[in-house]
C-alpha cells in the first residue's frame, strides 16, 4: 500500500491483514519504494500526488489498484499512477477515472449516512 492516510491506507491495511495478507505500507518519505512496489503482487496507490508513480515503480507481475483522485497540470482527473506510462508494464491496472471511484463514493456515502443515523439516535 502506498499511502498511510486514515481514509485509505490504514483502513485498507487492516482489511488486508484481516484476510491474512502480508502488507507493506510505503509513504512519501519511504526509501527504496520502487524496489518494494516492483516486488509486490498487488500495489494499492493512495499517496495523493498526481501521476507520482511511473514505470520505474512497477514490473510485469504487479496488479495496480489506483485509489488516487487528483488533477494533473492540465486540469484533467488522474490517479497517483501515471496510467499511460504504466499500463503496458504491469499485469493489470485500474484507470482513473473509471476505476474504483464509484465504489469509493458509494462506501463514503453509506458511512456518512450511518454516522448521521448513529449520531441522531
Amino acid at each position: 500500500i502506498i499511502g498511510r492516510s486514515q481514509v485509505v491506507g490504514k483502513p485498507l491495511s487492516n482489511m488486508l491483514l484481516n484476510r491474512d495478507a502480508t502488507v507493506t505500507i510505503c509513504h512519501s518519505k519511504s526509501e527504496n519504494m520502487e524496489e518494494v512496489t516492483r516486488e509486490a503482487d498487488y500495489v494499492f496507490a493512495s499517496i495523493g500526488k498526481a501521476k507520482l508513480l511511473g514505470k520505474d515503480f512497477f514490473s510485469p507481475k504487479n496488479i495496480v489498484i489506483d485509489v488516487g483522485i487528483n488533477f494533473d497540470e492540465e486540469g484533467k482527473l488522474c490517479g497517483d499512477v501515471d496510467y499511460n506510462e504504466v499500463k503496458d508494464v504491469v499485469k493489470a491496472i485500474t484507470p482513473v477515472p473509471g476505476g474504483i471511484g464509484g465504489v469509493t463514493t458509494t462506501v463514503l456515502a453509506y458511512n456518512t449516512a450511518l454516522a448521521c443515523k448513529k449520531q441522531n439516535m
